[in-house]
């Protein structure tokens, strides 16, 4: 930003910008940081986003001493930890139905007492929020009450707003904090498709009556017709001569609306393409729940089922065995086929361990006839295993703390191929990206808008659009 553009908004007392995807938006936020006389405090939705300030702050060699980074719902949850009777949180699970909505709602309790503002004022100048619109009302509430102790600078674009689906989104036009314009220019293609750029620059007219709700529609003909767009009929959109094409980019991501279809992709091309998992991970915990509770034999169901959700071959390299347990017979002695499993399977009978659940996993990750397409599914069982063991807590104790605390979560979003929905891959930027908008029959299937703007503009290079329609629907923001 220019000196006088830093100058104007950390004069504020509050203050919002808006700036379109990929228009400098995570430099600001570093200039903010810089230009400040003490820490910051910076905010974002995703562990995604919190990735990509982290690296542009390493890259400018920003001191650590000068910000403090973490999730929305983290930042929330710790202070809802620490003081869980202020919240009323006491027993409040990560994983649980309403633990977010309880957490926000605890954390403006929190914040609406002077002493807790006191707190934040003696340790951070400002507090700074990236992608604000997708925040929901109660995070909103949170940030008014913060913005009585020290400055809240707010960050986003109406047009990525792709949250609503997890409560009531800010209103723009009512936002409670003052507007600054700063000027903005499409970083993002600057060094790899300037041509790319402009158009996605240009696309935001066609799309903003979606911001009031109004169904729009682009015609495949004209409002889509750039070099870098290609258009590709449903029948080859998933076709391995397609998806052969898509080796040439560096990193490429398939966006699907749907979790099912994220997942069959990811498995029809046996892990080529990984499935982007969410942050709740909920079938994380289903697992290391019943690993908790069940008797051995009971386990050893359960570890099969869970191969089936996350790895390709399991029916036919160990479908013997499974008939063998659908039955409760471990007699694995006429099995000539990975006998070393009949063997870790025995092992985990005899023994009752964690480490023999361990084992069991390992020895399907190394096997060279099965394919993992949900590695981090896989490895954050692994994971919760072995720090159940280390730690003597239960494996879903673990997987909560392995997924939750900062120290302990590890980060799955550098996969060569990528598949994903928007509401994952926001934040990430890819060479190429493939945009499945070919089940349009029911308005479900259709893309909100702001998904499709925010789809499109993960792109570096190239987009491929996969319709058999002459216009795409886009529904307008709820």
């Amino acid at each position: 930003m220019k000196p006088e553009e830093l100058s104007k908004i950390l004069g504020k007392s509050n203050a919002y910008i808006i700036a379109p995807a990929g228009h400098g938006k995570t430099e600001m936020i570093v200039d903010l940081v810089i230009a400040s006389s003490g820490k910051s405090l910076l905010l974002t939705h995703t562990n995604a986003g919190v990735e990509a300030l982290r690296k542009r702050l390493k890259k400018r060699n920003v001191d650590d001493k000068k910000f403090s980074i973490s999730t929305i719902a983290g930042f929330c949850m710790r202070w809802c930890a620490a003081y869980p009777a202020t919240s009323n949180t006491y027993g409040t699970k990560f994983g649980d139905k309403d633990f977010y909505q309880k957490c926000y709602t605890g954390a403006t309790t929190i914040f609406s007492s002077e002493w807790s503002r006191d707190v934040i004022k003696s340790t951070y100048s400002n507090v700074i929020v990236d992608e604000y619109q997708d925040c929901i009302i109660d995070q909103h509430n949170i940030f008014l009450n913060l913005s009585k102790s020290v400055p809240v600078y707010v960050l986003g674009d109406p047009l990525q707003a792709i949250f609503g689906w997890a409560g009531k989104l800010v209103s723009w036009n009512d936002l409670e904090f003052e507007k600054v314009e700063i000027d903005t220019y499409p970083w993002r293609w600057h060094e790899t498709n300037p041509e790319l750029g402009q158009f996605l620059q240009e696309i935001r007219t066609p799309l903003l009556p979606s911001l009031d709700g109004r169904r729009v529609s682009l015609s495949v003909k004209s409002d889509l017709q750039n070099p870098s767009i290609k258009i590709i009929p449903s029948a080859e959109g998933a076709e391995w001569k397609f998806l052969n094409s898509l080796r040439r980019y560096s990193r490429v991501l398939y966006i699907t609306k749907w979790p099912d279809q994220q997942k069959a992709l990811c498995k029809k091309t046996k892990g080529i393409f990984q499935n982007d998992e969410p942050q709740s991970l909920n079938e994380l915990f289903d697992i290391a729940r019943s690993l908790d509770r069940l008797n051995a034999e009971e386990q050893i169901v359960s570890i099969y089922k869970f191969l089936l959700l996350c790895v390709n071959h399991v029916n036919e390299e160990l479908g013997a065995y499974k008939n063998h347990i659908q039955t409760g017979d471990y007699n694995f002695s006429r099995i000539k086929k990975h006998p070393e499993f009949g063997i870790l399977i025995n092992n985990l009978l005899t023994n009752h361990t964690i480490d023999d659940i361990y084992n069991i996993l390992t020895w399907v990750k190394n096997a060279p006839e099965l394919s993992i397409y949900r590695i981090e599914f896989f490895d954050e069982l692994l994971r919760a295993l072995s720090h159940a063991q280390n730690s003597g807590c239960s494996i879903e104790d673990a997987a909560r703390q392995i997924r939750t605390e900062p120290k302990l979560q590890k980060q799955y979003s550098r996969f060569k191929f990528l598949s994903s929905r928007t509401v994952l891959s926001k934040g990430l930027e890819f060479e190429c990206v493939v945009i499945d908008a070919s089940r349009q029959v029911k308005v479900s299937d259709r893309y909100c808008a702001t998904d499709f703007y925010v789809a499109l503009t993960r792109a570096t290079r190239a987009i491929y659009i996969i319709t058999d329609d002459q216009n795409i629907v886009l529904e307008g923001l709820k």
